[in-house]
């Protein structure tokens, strides 16, 4: 990265997760970030806005993450403890700022600041050009980060007959809470997390809800048995070949929904036809919404068909009649600020080597976008770690030739399984990114930690073992024993502190 005789900046593109964790990695290799949050507040997609009528980006009151507290934190600054398994909205958007000021990042983030555009300058540097209210500006960065995430545009497919709909359409990124749905008949389209969380949610209070779900889905029990269904995605089971390995879980889980009382006739009726294969098909986490429709207070129906005046027709030909519909559809890959040229490097899978470089636009990297089978935190940080010590000189890229193959067989692969774009395996993919970094555990390093490593849950603090940016509490994560006191702040960093 050049400097011409100052410290190397970088421009952070977004305030959430993998903002915040980018700036923190960037420092660690003596690289100034400056993170433009267009948003008042940091957090991403933590925060909920009352002021705002959609509540301010996809977090709604009741949200709680899909991973558990064990998996789901930052490599070098755990989830404590005295959270829940799985922590709520409030819980993560504390974590954030706690990490923020646990780490000094809040000097480097600019609040309220849009970025407008990101130019390579031809020199290996980039002009971003930003906004603040009344206020603009142009600033010029060694590089750019962009980690706005996927969860920025709103997609509501163009449903035909939409326009007819005399109720209320509003994308999921729109619900708050519930009460504005008491005593109507809603139907949620989507049957990822989101919408199975809120279909879940309003059948406790609406006339009547529906679940239209396009494909195969499987909705996975957040807990087997008496530990959270993530902490099996441990070390020993991942070498264990696919096949076999899904065959466990799959008895797992249907010993679960029997547990929950789900009945194997009830099932069939229940849930679409789909192979068990966590590459191929949806797994959504929370068996819920399956205890919900086997009482009679959810209706799990096919694809979206059509929409009419008063009613949603689905492609079994079956109808509903609705006074409200919740698109739960996703988001669209949007990324106005850069170059035209550079708007297709993110289309599926097809433009960015192991997700994150784009291999002929030196400079720019991407952080937290792809979708793993797992947390989110644990690889935008790792991301970002590889990321800071690529423009820190510590670590290099193949050449442009060579990513460009590897990207191309990846698509081949992927077409062929027919795996969703974006999708990655936790454990696989953390290990190819740690490679980089030559921080991948290593067992006959630690066999004092071979039990935590191979069976237990897939902590982050893992690759802080060894290598660069080496921690030396890691290994008390990894045995469990670092706990924040009784009353302090939730992430516990005054108990880091003390330690370090």
């Amino acid at each position: 990265m050049k400097s011409a005789g100052r410290p190397p900046r970088a421009a952070v593109v977004g305030g959430g997760a993998s903002g915040l964790a980018a700036a923190k990695c960037l420092l660690d290799e003596g690289i100034e970030p400056v993170v433009f949050e267009r948003g008042a507040h940091l957090g991403g997609i933590w925060n909920v806005d009352e002021a705002a009528p959609d509540g301010g980006g996809p977090a709604y009151r009741s949200l709680h993450t899909n991973t558990s507290r064990a998996v789901s934190g930052f490599s070098d600054f755990p989830l404590p403890g005295n959270l829940p398994d799985f922590p709520g909205q409030a819980d993560m958007l504390r974590y954030l700022h706690d990490y923020t000021d646990h780490f000094r990042l809040r000097g480097h983030i600019c609040l309220g600041t849009q970025v407008e555009s990101a130019r390579p300058l031809g020199d290996g540097r980039w002009s971003v050009r930003w906004s603040r209210g009344e206020t603009s500006g142009i600033d010029s960065f060694d590089a750019v980060l962009v980690c706005t995430g996927l969860h920025h545009q709103p997609l509501i497919p163009p449903f035909p007959g939409v326009e007819r709909f005399a109720g209320r359409l509003l994308h999921s990124r729109g619900y708050v809470e519930p009460s504005p749905f008491a005593g109507r008949r809603v139907v949620v389209v989507g049957a990822g997390s989101s919408g199975a969380e809120i279909a879940t949610e309003l059948s406790r209070s609406a006339a009547s809800v529906a679940l239209s779900t396009r494909g195969g889905v499987w909705f996975i029990p957040r807990c087997i048995g008496a530990h959270p269904a993530d902490h099996r995605l441990n070390r020993l089971g991942n070498r264990v070949p696919l096949g076999l390995r899904m065959r466990v879980f799959h008895r797992l889980v249907l010993q679960e929904y029997h547990r929950l009382g789900l009945r194997a006739e009830s099932l069939d009726a229940l849930l679409p036809p789909a192979p068990f294969d966590i590459e191929r098909s949806r797994f959504t986490p929370g068996a819920e919404v399956l205890v919900e429709a086997a009482a009679g207070r959810i209706s799990i129906k096919p694809e979206t068909a059509r929409i009419e005046e008063h009613s949603v027709v689905f492609r079994d030909g079956t109808a509903l009649a609705a006074d409200d519909i919740i698109a739960a559809t996703g988001y669209r890959l949007e990324f106005p600020f850069l170059p035209e040229a550079l708007t297709g490097l993110t289309r599926g899978d097809t433009g960015l080597y192991r997700y994150v470089f784009p291999p002929d636009t030196p400079g720019l990297a991407f952080i937290g976008l792809c979708i793993p089978v797992g947390p989110a935190l644990p690889i935008a940080e790792l991301q970002a770690r590889w990321v800071a010590s690529v423009l820190a000189g510590q670590t290099t890229l193949p050449t442009s030739e060579r990513m460009r193959r590897e990207i191309a067989a990846r698509v081949e692969r992927r077409t062929r399984r027919g795996v969703p774009a974006l999708r990655v395996q936790l454990l696989d993919y953390l290990d190819q990114i740690a490679g980089e970094l030559g921080v991948r555990p290593r067992l006959a390093r630690h066999p004092e930690l071979a039990r935590p490593l191979l069976l237990g849950p897939p902590s982050a603090a893992q690759y802080r073992l060894d290598g660069p940016g080496r921690w030396p509490l890691a290994a008390d994560v990894l045995r469990g024993v670092l706990r924040p006191a009784p009353d302090a702040p939730l992430s516990g960093a005054p108990e880091l502190e003390r330690r370090l």
